[in-house]
């Protein structure tokens, strides 16, 4: 009787989270190179439903067919396949516990373990988050080098050797699955590409594609990443952020600009040419990265971005471009945030209205049936 008080509760209290994210990203609007914030949800695991005086641990392995699409053959970390079965349960265990499932998308993670994929904004593949995928002994799979394939049968193979067996029945007594509703489960970062505004300042710099410019903070002394290239020369003569932190070069150094520099040149890779008494020089280039692992970077506040604790930031070579006279947006779509809140809003009020029922209800039940 009680359970829609928490399936509901759980779905305001979701609600209320990204209530937050959207009411941050609509501030941050107009923030220089702001990127949105996205609440991902999920819901609380299946848990098997028996029928009354039934048994739930009577588990055993079956050979029920499964369908598999596409085909599972893991040659990359990148691939996801989607299984479907109409008989028995996948068995699959995150931090919330184990749930019971009739389909899922998995991938490989970096230690070989199959688990539940999620795709960015980019549409890379990523299984840190994931469920792990467990064998019908309740263990997590890990598959070893070489190719994987998942047999019709559902039998688990890697580099043509079975490995686990994945469909798990169930009695007769089991009749279905239920959750607990939805909860919020983490925050990401939307790393997609945010307006191009020029500004004809030469020190202002945009980067078009992918990539991170280096900051050094003067404060804690750690390297930060950031879009946000509204760059200015200090008293000193090197070339720092809008909070007045060092910008590093491609060699993790300051960039000093020349005393009597009359003009600032910055090319599409970064490279930085002063104008000194009519002659152009190069004197550095700009520190501009890659980052392969976006999924753990966290924000530091002012557009600064780091690595979460023990995660070491995957740098590769920056393949996107550098523009002079520009300053990125924020990539956030104002009116799609207010929709999305409206609509939230909304779902929230239901919540409260079936909170309300469930209080008439139980205020009957013992107010009035038992003077019956």
């Amino acid at each position: 009787m009680f359970r829609g008080i928490y399936t509901a509760t759980n779905g305001m209290r979701t609600d209320s989270k990204r209530i937050d994210v959207i009411t941050s990203n609509i501030a941050n609007s107009q923030t220089t190179a702001f990127k949105k914030d996205v609440l991902v949800t999920e819901s609380f695991p299946e848990q098997l439903m028996v029928k009354l005086n039934g048994v739930e641990n009577n588990l055993r392995p079956t050979r029920q067919l499964v369908n598999v699409d596409p085909p599972a053959d893991f040659q990359t970390n990148d691939s996801i396949v989607s299984i479907e079965i109409t008989s028995g349960y996948l068995r699959m265990e995150d931090r919330h516990g184990i749930g019971y499932h009739k389909s899922a998308k998995i991938t490989r993670d970096e230690e070989g373990y199959l688990r539940t994929a999620l795709r960015d904004s980019d549409s890379n593949t990523h299984a840190k988050f994931g469920a792990y995928l467990l064998d019908v002994n309740g263990n997590p799979i890990s598959a070893p080098d070489g190719a994987i394939t998942l047999l019709p049968n559902g039998i688990l193979q890697a580099g043509g050797q079975d490995v686990a067996r994945i469909i798990t029945a169930v009695n007769a007594q089991v009749i279905g699955t239920m959750n607990g509703g939805a909860l919020a489960d983490r925050s990401m970062i939307n790393f997609n590409q945010g307006n191009l505004d020029p500004t004809e300042n030469p020190l202002h710099v945009a980067i078009e594609g992918k990539g991170f410019f280096k900051i050094l903070d003067m404060q804690d002394n750690q390297v930060k990443y950031s879009r946000n290239g509204g760059f200015s020369i200090n008293p000193e003569g090197i070339l720092v952020d809008y909070s007045g932190n060092v910008v590093l070069s491609a060699s993790d150094n300051e960039i000093t600009v020349p005393e009597g520099a009359s003009k600032i040149d910055i090319d599409k890779f970064g490279n930085i040419v002063a104008t000194i008494d009519g002659e152009p020089e190069e004197i550095d280039t700009l520190g501009v990265v890659n980052i392969a692992n976006t999924e753990s970077m966290i924000k530091q506040g002012e557009s600064y971005l780091t690595m979460a604790d023990g995660i070491e930031a995957d740098e590769t070579e920056f393949d996107g471009q550098v523009l002079q006279g520009y300053l990125e947006g924020s990539n956030v779509d104002i009116i799609s945030e207010m929709a999305e809140m409206i609509n939230l809003l909304r779902g929230y009020e239901s919540g409260q209205k079936v909170i309300r029922s469930y209080d008439d209800i139980m205020s009957k039940a013992a107010n009035e049936i038992g003077k019956i």
